[in-house]
């Protein structure tokens, strides 16, 4: 047996990883698929100004990246597009919606619309924190 290190692993190198996992999970969880979505907010000439994207794994949205052009903010694009998120949650019979931020992004913004802070993470990537909710539906 050979154990190598690399800090630029090759994607299929990742995937390999990552499917033992998902084989070994195959044997414990009731349902095997995900599903990836995409909500996008666009401007008259159709450029994309915002969006959210994540995936939906059984009850579960876990929600990895919702972000609003600079330019755009201030307008309720984000609670619109976190409305939208909530519709869809609904429609795939979801009971919990995940996401996370940094403490200088949103911090403050997700406890407004019913999410709850469930932990924390600190002194990330060095002096940050990652912050992460959870809504229940």
């Amino acid at each position: 047996m050979k154990f190598e290190r690399t800090l630029n692993p090759k994607d299929e190198d990742i995937l390999d990883i990552r499917n033992i996992l998902r084989q070994y999970n195959a044997k414990k969880f009731e349902i095997l698929e995900s599903e990836d979505f995409a909500i996008y907010a666009k401007d008259e000439t159709g450029k994309i100004i915002g969006g959210i994207t994540g995936e939906i794994f059984g009850q579960w949205m876990d929600i990895e990246y919702l972000a609003v052009d600079e330019a755009y903010r201030n307008q309720k694009i984000g609670h619109q597009l976190l409305q939208e998120a909530e519709q869809l949650a609904h429609e795939h019979k979801c009971g919990y919606i995940f996401i996370y931020t940094f403490g200088f992004q949103a911090k403050d913004y997700y406890p407004k619309y019913g999410y709850e802070e469930v932990f924390r993470r600190a002194h990330y990537p060095i002096t940050g924190t990652e912050h992460y909710f959870v809504k229940t539906l």
